[in-house]
């Protein structure tokens, strides 16, 4: 089935019809493990067989719900540069990294930021840049 979940769930899948049908089972000479793995062979046929007509719906074999969020390991990664960056910040003057936070975290305009600060708005474009490559020089240490 090429991915570990869809042949666990198909292994799933085979026990519960084994334990079903157990009743059907007639010793006529065959090993049990042969019916054992007859059904566990056809289940996973029927599971690759609707995959390739596009059955995907809940109740199809085969079927995988993702997440849309982050797994634990994009979000460990995500929270350890947040961390990175909030400590890169502090270690701009702290106008500097207030107009930063402003500007690129709560979206206030270049404007409305000079007019906080009491500075120009080339110096508030300035002060921006600056921090900017501060920034980036103190993320790739």
């Amino acid at each position: 089935l090429n991915k570990r979940a869809a042949a666990e769930d198909a292994m799933q899948d085979s026990f519960v019809k084994i334990w079903n049908n157990a009743d059907k089972y007639n010793a006529n000479g065959l090993s049990p493990m042969t019916w054992l793995i007859t059904i566990a062979r056809n289940t996973s046929i029927d599971r690759l067989r609707a995959r390739k007509k596009g059955h995907q719906d809940v109740n199809t074999p085969g079927f995988e719900l993702v997440s849309p969020g982050p797994t634990p390991e994009q979000y460990a990664v995500a929270s350890s540069e947040a961390s990175r960056l909030s400590g890169c910040l502090d270690t701009l003057e702290e106008d500097r990294g207030k107009a930063i936070r402003g500007a690129y975290l709560d979206g206030e305009t270049y404007s409305d930021l000079a007019e906080r600060f009491g500075v120009p708005l080339n110096t508030m474009r300035t002060w921006l840049r600056r921090g900017l490559i501060a920034l980036r020089e103190c993320m790739s240490q």
